[in-house]
């Protein structure tokens, strides 16, 4: 099969599942790992598909549609590391942060594992679990009914909670981003605590990869001047102006 006939085939297999994993297309069409490598990133190059660690994901996507949670850590994984090793620098001892559920807030978690002195709530179990062994931090977890196939807690007991609360930084998460339409995420009981939690931050830092810039979800969470930072990988030069969010009053710190 010629290399052209073989990509388009693809485009097509990645663009019916969503989400692929290289190994999987290794055996579909029954080629070496250097040559599906090569096929992804020239399908990345055109802008066919997005590539993740380990596999690729569809640009094609509906607005109320939702990778799952494993499909999402898979996705843009290095990315995701580079954005929360720049996030943790702007956490200070002594600070109340609020994380987000969510998998680059989940990277975060990772990253502040051995931190001191500081308060982290979360509505997110899997977050909650990666800091309960640290007994330096004062761990505060959001109570709410869990979302059937990830671990955020959401309803109106977590909205109440929310309401009572104030920190010094929220770190929040989204599905898509876009200036005109805002930032916007696919499911509604998800993004209501999401407009919750933007108003009780004095300072409130989106993480997002480049793959959600220019894009848009099913229901929107507030405009992108909401926001005071976005964190996001290099990649973001080849999707939005910089400076069109800094016109907004939206800082952009770029992960390296």
């Amino acid at each position: 099969m010629l290399q052209d006939e073989r990509t388009e085939r693809i485009v097509q297999y990645i663009n019916k599942q969503g989400f692929v994993k290289t190994n999987e297309l290794i055996d579909l069409f029954n080629v070496s790992k250097p040559t599906i490598i090569r096929d992804l990133l020239k399908l990345e190059k055109d802008g066919s598909i997005i590539r993740t660690h380990g596999g690729a994901k569809s640009i094609h996507k509906g607005t109320n549609f939702e990778p799952t949670h494993m499909t999402k850590e898979q996705t843009s994984h290095s990315e995701k590391e580079s954005i929360a090793i720049k996030a943790k620098e702007l956490v200070q001892p002594g600070e109340t942060i609020l994380l987000d559920s969510g998998t680059t807030t989940l990277m975060l978690a990772k990253q502040l594992v051995n931190f001191e002195n500081i308060t982290v709530i979360t509505n997110d179990i899997k977050i909650a679990m990666c800091l309960s062994d640290n007994d330096s931090i004062d761990l505060v977890v959001l109570g709410g009914q869990r979302r059937k196939g990830v671990y955020s807690l959401i309803g109106p007991l977590t909205e109440s909670i929310l309401n009572q609360l104030h920190v010094d930084k929220v770190f929040l998460g989204a599905d898509a981003i876009d200036l005109q339409k805002g930032i916007t995420n696919s499911n509604i009981d998800e993004s209501n605590i999401k407009k919750t939690m933007l108003t009780i931050g004095n300072s409130i830092i989106l993480l997002a990869d480049s793959s959600k810039f220019n894009c848009a979800a099913f229901m929107k969470i507030d405009e992108v001047s909401a926001v005071h930072f976005i964190i996001t990988d290099n990649g973001i030069h080849k999707r939005i102006s910089v400076k069109q969010f800094k016109e907004q009053g939206v800082e952009i710190l770029i992960a390296e």
